[in-house]
């Protein structure tokens, strides 16, 4: 596990507000996205073949990992995407006490003890009111899909189609109809009624990767801005790839 370095802009952020550390909350959202992505990763490229194994492409489930891991690193970007520390710690604070306002609301809804949540959100406001931090924490963060965009355009993306990948993976996870039709090829085979038809449905394998595809971007420049912010050096992903790589398996079996 690494830290920032001293005199980076993570360190510095850090020590404006040292009850909590941004630098902390930015590479837990990374490790959230990586999780996403790694069960993804498990199911379709798993460092070993189980001979007899089956695997299954279940889109909706594919969308909504790919999804979740796209709204985590945004996140990420979004507190990494900034001009300067100070920045980066306004940002900071308002969405740690949104963060909080989940976490009482959560709480709230099964009649649960929201003693120490409360006393976090008194802790906060105390203390931005105490050192004077330019701040308005009940400024509103930006959305899902904002952060979306915004990550798209973090990476050199079509902010457009990225929202638009974004709205049909939620459609996806939350079983909506137009999904299937937007993501699916539809051959009509029998007319079981009058109008209707028993169909083969087949997804579309693009619509996976593109969605994947923005997750991983999103992710990948997410750790590089970590590391650039904590003064590491980003060639420590490409050490991290070659080591994957070795652990892949290969056509010829070695490496497993």
């Amino acid at each position: 596990m690494m830290d920032p370095r001293p005199g980076s802009d993570w360190a510095k952020a850090d020590l404006f507000y040292p009850w909590e550390k941004v630098s902390v909350w930015v590479r837990d959202y990374l490790r959230a996205s990586a999780e996403h992505l790694c069960l993804w990763a498990d199911i379709v490229a798993p460092f070993r073949f189980e001979p007899d194994a089956i695997n299954h492409a279940r889109m909706r489930p594919y969308l909504s990992l790919a999804r979740a891991a796209l709204e985590s690193a945004a996140h990420a970007l979004w507190l990494s995407e900034v001009d300067g520390p100070q920045e980066c710690l306004a940002r900071f604070l308002r969405l740690m006490h949104h963060d909080f306002a989940f976490h009482k609301k959560a709480l709230e809804a099964d009649n649960m003890d929201t003693t120490a949540i409360d006393q976090r959100i008194v802790n906060l406001k105390a203390r931005v009111d105490e050192h004077a931090i330019p701040v308005t924490l009940t400024d509103k963060v930006p959305g899902y899909e904002r952060l979306v965009r915004l990550a798209a355009t973090a990476t050199d993306h079509d902010p457009n189609r990225w929202a638009y990948l974004w709205q049909t993976a939620s459609g996806a996870a939350h079983g909506q109809n137009w999904f299937g039709i937007e993501t699916h090829t539809h051959t009509p085979v029998a007319e079981y009624e009058q109008g209707h038809f028993r169909t083969i449905t087949i997804p579309d394998p693009e619509f996976i990767t593109d969605t994947v595809r923005a997750a991983s971007d999103s992710l990948q420049w997410g750790t590089v801005r970590w590391l650039l912010m904590g003064r590491h050096s980003p060639e420590l992903i490409g050490q991290a790839t070659v080591e994957i790589y070795q652990r892949m398996p290969k056509l010829d079996g070695s490496a497993r």
